[in-house]
């Protein structure tokens, strides 16, 4: 690239991201369980339901299970697929292409289903931490990742 590597190359095919993710349904509110996203500035910019990307050789399924057990340290139960959403968006001054499989599951313990908050670890061991919210009515009015899963809900 030019100008010390700043010029993105074009994308291809192999740069359509495939992920899977998890809408954790709180039984007694009605709410699920998500986590602040921020741009690279900092900025608080949505909300999005738990997952990661689908390895190669993994199923969608599988995915979530890893992601929800490297990051929380626990078990999902009742694992139901219930729709995929394809997003082409901007982030990071980046084009995206994703396509992810949106699964529905609860707690395998139901008492995690009664935590206020829940920590958890990123891949590169960041921690973060993931609170029940209203999918309709999410703090500062700002939006659900991914987008077009509220319309599911």
């Amino acid at each position: 690239g030019e100008a010390g590597g700043l010029v993105q190359p074009t994308p291809t095919r192999a740069d359509i991201r495939l992920k899977a993710m998890v809408v954790i349904t709180q039984p007694t509110s009605g709410r699920i369980l998500v986590n602040p996203v921020y741009e690279t500035d900092g900025r608080l910019i949505g909300y999005r339901i738990p997952g990661g990307h689908v390895e190669f050789g993994e199923k969608a399924q599988e995915t979530i299970v890893r992601e929800i057990h490297e990051e929380m340290g626990t078990e999902l139960a009742d694992v139901q697929f219930l729709h995929v959403i394809e997003n082409c968006f901007t982030y990071a001054g980046r084009s995206c292409h994703e396509v992810i499989f949106i699964y529905r599951a609860t707690f395998a313990d139901p008492a995690w289903l009664n935590k206020d908050e829940i920590q958890a670890q990123e891949d590169n061991g960041e921690d973060f931490i993931l609170t029940w919210q209203d999918p309709h009515a999410l703090p500062g009015q700002l939006p659900l990742f991914p987008t077009g899963l509220k319309g599911l809900l």
